[in-house]
């Protein structure tokens, strides 16, 4: 066994979306499936943004604006990560292909609330990152 077998071989995770009830993996008009790639936990990316994160908290308890942080806070920073860690898609919404923005990502996972549950159990399964 070498350490290197266990290092990641990628600092992405396609999420393929299934449909919430049946599991069946969903599908644009042109037949390919409806994907999202995120940034793994372990990628700069992301723990350049969860750093970003923390320090605005950090800064906020420390010059006393707020030590308590309330349920509405905590989704929207998760809204907010998601999206900031999205870095490309293939998905039809609101009968278009539209174009990945923050902003954009924003409304999709606010929306379909539960492609935010897919997208988390991908970035927790992704452990399986190691070489075959």
């Amino acid at each position: 066994m070498d350490l290197m077998d266990l290092k990641p071989t990628s600092n992405t995770v396609e999420v393929k979306l299934k449909h919430p009830n049946t599991g069946v993996v969903l599908k644009n008009d042109d037949k390919t499936d409806m994907t999202i790639v995120v940034y793994a936990t372990h990628s700069k990316e992301y723990k350049e943004l969860m750093h970003e994160q923390t320090n605005k908290r950090l800064k906020d308890m420390q010059s006393n604006k707020s030590t308590n942080l309330t349920a509405q806070e905590m989704e929207k920073a998760t809204l907010d990560m998601l999206s900031k860690i999205t870095s490309e898609w293939n998905i039809t919404y609101n009968k278009e292909q539209p174009k990945l923005s923050v902003s954009k990502a924003k409304d999709l996972y606010d929306e379909v609330f539960w492609i935010k549950d897919q997208i988390e159990e991908a970035l927790a399964d992704s452990l399986d990152f190691t070489k075959a």
